[in-house]
């Protein structure tokens, strides 16, 4: 089986995060191997989170590792709790992609035009060397404006020519999530120069997690033998299936993406 290492954090409430690729990358065939940053009480759209940071912790587990002449066919990053973990995450692409590893960042700093909490410039500088060392990134909208020092925009054109300028800096597959267009909702895919929209029905509203159930399907798709586009349009077409069945009160606690795993590993037989 195809190894993939997921570095997040494991949130007790909220579906996102760890929490949705070990199951969604494993029903899809690959063997997971979590490196968590931190462990929550709740992700953090909730008014209120507890978190304890694993970054010193980080830092053992990767030298047990290396100890362990452990490989990886994939790699996959998402939620920091501070900025040392961004350079444990840049040491640790360095250490452990091989010339058939593939490093996916999901580069989780900002929606909707703003930063998060707690996010410095000095962080937004080592997301964006983070994503450098990366093979594809996944950006919302907004992450793709700050990574390529722009402002936000919602524009197509605008969108693909900030594609453009990261590809001029050696970025050259990237994934943006979220675009919506009259009732469709697509991942934009810039994939060396090639662009196409995997496009799914735009439900409305907003779900905590899809961010992170994308990257998950196109790690599981792109691990299996799937192109990038293939994967892109498979994570749009199962979220859009899932919000379509999902009863939910708090949009915080995310979708039900757990009854229709099946539909992944169809997918990839």
């Amino acid at each position: 089986m195809k190894k993939c290492a997921v570095i997040n954090d494991l949130s007790g409430y909220g579906k996102c995060s760890l929490t949705v690729a070990l199951p969604i990358i494993s029903v899809m065939g690959s063997e997971v191997h979590p490196l968590p940053t931190a462990v929550l009480s709740n992700q953090t759209s909730y008014e209120s989170y507890a978190c304890v940071p694993l970054t010193s912790a980080m830092s053992d587990f990767i030298e047990e590792w290396k100890k362990m002449s452990v490989s990886f066919d994939a790699i996959l990053t998402g939620f920091v709790a501070d900025e040392k973990q961004l350079d444990i995450m840049i040491g640790f692409i360095d250490c452990f992609k091989k010339a058939n590893t593939i490093a996916i960042v999901d580069p989780v700093m900002a929606d909707n035009g703003s930063l998060y909490a707690g996010y410095t410039s000095q962080m937004c500088e080592k997301v964006k060397a983070l994503c450098h060392k990366a093979d594809i990134i996944t950006p919302n909208i907004a992450e793709l404006a700050f990574i390529a020092n722009e402002e936000y925009s919602e524009d197509y054109d605008t969108i693909i020519s900030y594609c453009k300028k990261l590809d001029n800096q050696g970025i050259s597959r990237i994934v943006v999530t979220g675009y919506k267009e009259n009732d469709t909702i697509s991942n934009i895919v810039f994939d060396n120069k090639r662009i196409y929209k995997a496009s799914a029905h735009f439900i409305g509203g907003y779900y905590s997690g899809t961010g992170d159930i994308t990257a998950s399907v196109i790690a599981g798709g792109l691990l299996r033998g799937l192109t990038l586009f293939e994967s892109a349009q498979l994570a749009s077409d199962f979220i859009s299936k899932v919000i379509e069945h999902t009863d939910c009160s708090n949009h915080n606690d995310g979708i039900d993406f757990e009854r229709f795993l099946s539909d992944l590993s169809e997918r990839v037989q």
